[in-house]
């Protein structure tokens, strides 16, 4: 996947810098996969390189998690031809009150969301589908931070895939020339300081 570590570096997705991630945790690179659906051609190729990777003969409903995962959710329903539903990110307070759209009772859902760091948003998404009679299955991401996503969704079950590490795009990203070697060290020795897993 070293062609997916230089796409997002060069198309703005992956930047080096100091941040605050959606878990609380400060990191010294973001990644925003939001940008990717300005290039509708690159997310065609990683919503079918997603469904090689994770197999969708055994899944009924591909369910995106608000906001992030439900573009590349889009992407991969309309290739596949499987049903799409989304999980909010709160329960809404008019209608149904409902934190899933669509109807995922007694189905097989594969969660999608962009970027997994501890598994939070995957966990509560996995717990949305279960409350609403849904039975998930697997979770997919494109960049796996490995900061705990992988194990945490685990105990519950459900097995994550991803296309590439945050590990393995900044491995890349030095070999080609595309960060210094002090953004390199730091990263790394980030990693392996939050590794999980």
């Amino acid at each position: 996947m070293s062609w997916l570590a230089l796409e997002l570096y060069e198309r703005g997705m992956v930047r080096v810098g100091w941040f605050k991630l959606s878990s609380g945790l400060e990191s010294p690179f973001y990644i925003d996969l939001r940008r990717l659906y300005m290039h509708p051609n690159l997310a065609r190729r990683v919503a079918m390189e997603i469904v090689e990777r994770v197999g969708l003969d055994d899944v009924d409903v591909v369910l995106g998690v608000a906001t992030g995962g439900l573009p590349l959710a889009s992407y991969i329903s309309c290739i596949t031809g499987k049903p799409l539903a989304y999980v909010r990110s709160e329960r809404k307070n008019h209608g149904l009150s409902s934190l899933i759209e669509g109807d995922v009772a007694g189905l097989r859902i594969l969660v999608v969301d962009d970027v997994s760091t501890t598994g939070s948003s995957i966990a509560r998404a996995v717990s949305a589908v279960r409350e609403a009679g849904g039975i998930p299955l697997k979770a997919s991401v494109v960049v796996d931070r490995e900061q705990g996503a992988s194990s945490t969704l685990a105990k519950l079950g459900v097995k994550l895939y991803w296309l590439i590490t945050a590990r393995e795009i900044f491995e890349e990203l030095h070999k080609h020339g595309l960060i210094s070697e002090r953004e390199y060290k730091d990263i790394m020795n980030y990693l392996k300081q939050h590794a999980v897993g």
